[in-house]
């Protein structure tokens, strides 16, 4: 019986197929734009996650704080306790790291432009050699005396080429003003980056520039096999931190004497701020699309499902008459709405697929205020079969709910009302 409902329903929805194409064609334009925008806010949400990632150097950021002579707390830490606790505490741990950073102004002639100046591990760090497309030179300088790697766009601005000597203004922890050069020995690609323009020197040479001791670092950088865990991380960090006796940052520090040292730590989520917080809002707005695409669905499915009502009046009487009971006329209205809905909306899903694919190859304005939404100058369609599933079903529901009612009127008619009535 359940099968003769399906073949009574694909055979009415072919009965009228220009309505049925502009009914489907409307619900699988819905499902679309729900795909689509569900496929490319996760793709900004992981391309945010992971340009701040590589902008602040980690899943989570560990910043050491000790209390100068005079009472100032200058961001620096020496040691490696927190370093060896990371790796015995926080699961799925990548690589953790010790980190030297500041804000500098580069000098190029008459040219001067602020940017972050990295230290890094020159001849170890494995993160920015796989992640930096470079455009020109390469990483191996180990006979350069002070090498730099700097973005297109600077080198760009500054009109720089490879083997140009750069003056850099640095001030140190202790506020002490220090000018020192460095030579361009390779340019990046800031595009494919999210738009990342931070310098990177050799870390030693960045701790001999700041005054720091060979064993003294501003932060540790973790890096996890999954982002997603960076806040789970945290936490277990902190209070295997606080049993040690470590001071974190927001614990009282009333009479810290010189030398004491306090941490503060913070997981990309947190650093992805502003950014984040308009992607959150893009998300509210992607919601109050697909519901009002839902509407809209539901909308056109009742008035379509009216309309067959008044026509099918006669139609309904005549089964009614031949054995039909008003759970089948239920079931055979029923069944002619899922159908329309369920295949029209995979119809849709399915082609946001190569729609949405086509679509990320727009390339966007990398230094724009979404710049770091974008993965190589483009946005990143994910679709995730959770979320197709999702509005799979959502349609299919809504198209139930508004099938409901036509159907109970059909299933109620009676049959010699209906005969009366039309004939």
């Amino acid at each position: 019986m359940q099968n003769m409902h399906i073949r009574l329903a694909a055979r009415n929805l072919g009965r009228q197929p220009h309505r049925t194409l502009a009914l489907g064609g409307a619900v699988a334009f819905s499902a679309l734009v729900m795909s689509l925008i569900a496929g490319f806010v996760n793709g900004m949400d992981a391309a945010v996650q992971n340009n701040v990632t590589l902008y602040a150097g980690g899943h989570v950021q560990i910043s050491g704080y000790t209390v100068s002579w005079s009472g100032r707390s200058q961001n620096r830490a020496s040691g490696s306790e927190v370093l060896d606790l990371v790796r015995q505490v926080v699961p799925d741990v990548r690589s953790a790291t010790t980190l030297v950073q500041t804000r500098a102004t580069m000098v190029f002639g008459s040219r001067e432009l602020q940017m972050t100046v990295r230290g890094i591990d020159w001849k170890e760090d494995q993160l920015y050699r796989t992640i930096l497309i470079l455009k020109e030179g390469n990483w191996d300088s180990a006979a350069i005396s002070r090498p730099m790697v700097l973005s297109a766009q600077s080198v760009k601005r500054f009109g720089l080429a490879l083997g140009d000597e750069v003056l850099v203004r640095m001030s140190t922890a202790s506020g002490q003003q220090n000018v020192t050069e460095y030579r361009v020995v390779a340019i990046y690609d800031e595009t494919a980056a999210g738009g990342l323009h931070a310098a990177f020197v050799r870390a030693e040479d960045l701790r001999a520039d700041l005054n720091m001791k060979e064993h003294e670092w501003q932060s540790v950088a973790v890096f996890l096999g999954d982002g997603a865990q960076a806040p789970s991380g945290a936490s277990i960090l902190k209070r295997a931190m606080e049993r040690q006796g470590l001071k974190l940052d927001g614990q009282s520090r009333t009479g810290a004497v010189a030398g004491s040292v306090s941490y503060r730590i913070a997981t990309v989520q947190e650093l992805a701020g502003e950014v984040g917080s308009a992607l959150g809002a893009i998300r509210w707005i992607g919601y109050a699309v697909f519901a009002l695409m839902l509407a809209v669905c539901a909308t056109g499915i009742a008035n379509s499902f009216r309309m067959v009502l008044l026509e099918r009046t006669r139609e309904i009487g005549m089964l009614r008459c031949i054995g039909f009971k008003k759970k089948d006329v239920f079931a055979s209205f029923l069944s002619e709405g899922v159908l329309l809905a369920g295949g029209a909306a995979l119809a849709g899903i399915v082609a946001s697929i190569p729609l949405g694919l086509l679509l990320s190859l727009i390339p966007f304005d990398p230094h724009g205020d979404f710049g770091a939404a974008l993965v190589k100058g483009h946005l990143l369609f994910m679709p995730s079969l959770v979320q197709m599933l999702i509005v799979l079903v959502c349609v299919t529901i809504a198209a139930i709910l508004t099938v409901v009612m036509p159907a109970r009127r059909a299933a109620a008619i009676a049959p010699a009302d209906a005969l009366r009535v039309t004939a």
